[in-house]
């Protein structure tokens, strides 16, 4: 009789071990909240949209053939609208907020010290040199947004911003195969 309590006392306690190694997804109440979540991502895609609105000022002091110029300068007027689109969003529900980026020290730093060679690059480059390098950071950040926007995309419930994510999703997807196309002039 001993025997068996102290066997099924260790079956229990194998059976609770392994039930907290189970892989269930935390509820949001426990993980920041879904509007922390989207407040993350949204933070993200409002910093992307804002900087790639100004990337066409570098033609101010540099050049690139007349088809690479244009899709730049394309591609920073549709970030600008978006931006500006968004700024609509948190005067429409007050909970969604742009400064909550929330990413680990390492992950940030190292976009910064991309950031910075990217751009050091880009300045100490002339030619079909740069227009691959403009071309090559532009085709990175049209598919990353595009990426988090569909990440965005399948949690919001707004349709008005739904809409939005979707339809600003097809039109990085669309810059990004074009500058696919120009890198591939390019070589």
């Amino acid at each position: 009789m001993r025997r068996k309590f102290w066997k099924d006392l260790l079956l229990f306690a194998c059976a609770l071990a392994l039930g907290g190694c189970s892989s269930t997804p935390k509820p949001p109440s426990e993980n920041g909240g879904l509007f922390r979540q989207h407040n993350e991502g949204y933070s993200l895609l409002y910093k992307l949209m804002k900087d790639e609105s100004d990337v066409g000022e570098i033609f101010i002091i540099k050049s690139a053939d007349d088809p690479v110029k244009r899709l730049v300068k394309e591609i920073g007027s549709a970030c600008q609208a978006a931006s500006k689109r968004m700024d609509e969003f948190p005067k429409q529900n007050n909970r969604i907020e742009y400064d909550v980026p929330d990413l680990p020290y390492m992950e940030q730093r190292s976009r910064d010290l991309q950031a910075g060679d990217d751009e050091k690059s880009l300045l100490t480059t002339s030619g079909k040199e740069f227009e691959r390098r403009l071309i090559f950071t532009q085709a990175e950040a049209t598919n990353y947004a595009m990426q988090l926007c569909k990440a965005l995309d399948e949690e919001e419930a707004d349709p008005g911003r739904k809409g939005f994510l979707e339809n600003l999703a097809k039109q990085c997807g669309d810059f990004h195969d074009r500058l696919m196309d120009l890198l591939a002039v390019q070589s």
